[in-house]
């Protein structure tokens, strides 16, 4: 018996190596090497928001990542990328800037950072999305083989998006809404939050986080007066506007209540946000 093991795993590994080799399916022998997009969404969305820092951005790169499916070769090769009219809202040279006929995934490289250049020079982005959509094309070098894999749609505007990591502190936070959206990214210390699921030993840190957002919330008259680029401006009633000194029309309602005796910023719903 101990010498039957042995000998039928030899018989079994032959009979393996035999098949695969008369049959086709399991060689990689493709004429062709494929590409396709890397994008961690299946879908291959992307959200892009130039409302995400208080500069003035007015153009931006993103890199998307395409892989090679195949071969490295000791050789420059070209790939090409459309665009997608019947999905795209966004304008070429308003939006974005024009695509290249092609692009160069140099020699030896199986990953290459496709740039693409978004732009913040229309108003309408302030409120509202565009959406730019490509799709990756055959060229001499490459072939497109992944359908679910070939398309990457960047949704982008001058306002804030909900961010994926947000419903995963929907009980700290509440519910989403820009104004608070951008409240805690300039009292939080940081731009986002991790998911606790996957990274549980983060969440202290996490925590001290949404605590920074909530002492804002509360006292917003001691934080201004340590963030002296922001202001405070008392209304005819026991209203303030606050805002970004270098953006004085751009401006978020701190409303007194005299049920409860306390200040309370008013979304872009009329909601009040409460801490």
């Amino acid at each position: 018996m101990k010498n039957f093991i042995p000998l039928f795993l030899v018989i079994s590994l032959v009979f393996v190596l035999v098949n695969c080799s008369e049959n086709p399916d399991y060689v990689y022998d493709s004429q062709i090497d494929n590409i396709y997009f890397n994008i961690r969404n299946t879908d291959g969305s992307i959200l892009y928001s130039f409302a995400d820092t208080t500069l003035d951005i007015v153009e931006v790169t993103l890199y998307l990542p395409v892989k090679v499916s195949g071969n490295r070769l000791p050789k420059d090769r070209s790939m090409k990328i459309g665009v997608v009219d019947a999905q795209t809202t966004a304008i070429s040279g308003l939006h974005y800037a024009p695509l290249s006929q092609s692009y160069t995934i140099p020699a030896d490289s199986g990953t290459f950072m496709l740039p693409v250049v978004l732009y913040n020079k229309d108003d309408i982005l302030m409120e509202s999305t565009v959406v730019l959509s490509l799709q990756l094309l055959n060229s001499d070098d490459f072939e497109v083989g992944f359908p679910h894999l070939n398309n990457a749609n960047i949704s982008f505007s001058a306002r804030l998006e909900e961010p994926e990591w947000w419903r995963y502190w929907l009980g700290e936070l509440g519910i989403y809404s820009r104004t608070k959206h951008f409240l805690f990214l300039i009292s939080s210390g940081t731009k986002n939050l991790h998911n606790p699921a996957v990274d549980f030993f983060s969440t202290p840190k996490a925590l001290y986080h949404i605590s920074e957002y909530k002492a804002f919330l509360t006292n917003p008259f001691v934080w201004v007066g340590n963030n002296p680029e922001h202001a405070l401006d008392k209304q005819a009633n026991e209203d303030y506007l606050f805002y970004l000194k270098a953006t004085p029309d751009k401006t978020y309602i701190l409303k007194w209540e005299n049920e409860t005796g306390k200040y309370y910023f008013i979304d872009e719903n009329g909601a009040t946000i409460l801490y």
